[in-house]
């Protein structure tokens, strides 16, 4: 059950966070679209000539430039640029860790939960904010595409229905990161120590999904990082929807979550 006192509240404290990324997102986009406009078909032409460069392209942008490089598949690069995962992940991890760490370290959380509702009230609360966040800040990449489109002259079509599947494989990435900070944070009372873990592993899977071009053994193991699940750029050029990588996301997102709830409602809470 939604307290709707404690969401709004949550809501109040979380916005500036998460309105300023969204804006930072779309804005950060709406110039990639520009630079990808005025040289990234020439770049990746002439990339494409060396083996070497080709595997740093994969690393760093996740785009295979042999394969088709057409304006649609360079703007999809967005969605993996480490810019834009940095900030999705920096809001969503500061909104589920705001409340469930948070209220513990500042020593204000035993008042908080005095107060007449129940501890489930308060987790469902504060992560239907986080859950409104990640929604909106999976589809600014988009958004910055349309606006990118609209500002500047482009030769060829520009489909944007092509980046409604990236877009929600964003949104479903961002659901497992929130649903494990969720659980990171309920287990954790020290929010720092939280975000640090949670970072760490994100860190950790952005690691995996670097090498994996290069080491065979990273390629065994692949599939323990999120970004292993999240392939926008392969989206775009196929027009294949990842229904088994989304699910895979949503129920990593949910079971993490649903183990923080569990935790939350058991956990001992130090008086401040």
């Amino acid at each position: 059950m939604i307290n709707g006192a404690i969401f709004w509240k949550t809501f109040r404290d979380s916005a500036p966070t998460v309105f300023s990324v969204a804006f930072a997102i779309t804005a950060f986009v709406v110039l990639f679209s520009w630079t990808m406009l005025d040289m990234g078909t020439e770049l990746m032409e002439f990339v494409a000539q060396f083996e070497f460069l080709k595997k740093i392209f994969d690393m760093a942008l996740g785009i295979d430039v042999s394969g088709d490089i057409s304006i649609n598949v360079l703007f999809s690069v967005c969605f993996t640029h480490a810019m834009v995962l940095i900030l999705s992940w920096s809001a969503i991890i500061a909104t589920t860790s705001r409340v469930t760490a948070g209220e513990v370290e500042r020593g204000t959380a035993d008042l908080l939960l005095t107060l007449p509702v129940n501890r489930s009230e308060v987790y469902l609360s504060t992560s239907l904010v986080w859950l409104l966040a990640t929604m909106l800040i999976a589809f600014c990449p988009m958004i910055g595409i349309w606006i990118g489109k609209l500002i500047f002259e482009v030769e060829d079509p520009v489909e944007m229905d092509r980046y409604l599947a990236p877009a929600l494989n964003f949104f479903c990435l961002l659901f497992a990161v929130g649903g494990l900070s969720s659980l990171i944070s309920s287990l954790i009372n020290r929010r720092g120590l939280a975000v640090a873990v949670i970072a760490g592993f994100l860190f950790v899977s952005a690691v995996l999904n670097f090498v994996e071009p290069f080491l065979d053994a990273a390629q065994q193991i692949r599939f323990l990082g999120l970004l292993s699940y999240f392939r926008p750029v392969d989206i775009v050029r196929s027009g294949e929807w990842p229904i088994k990588e989304m699910s895979i996301l949503l129920a990593i997102g949910l079971v993490c979550w649903l183990h923080g709830l569990w935790y939350f409602c058991r956990k001992d809470i130090p008086t401040g």
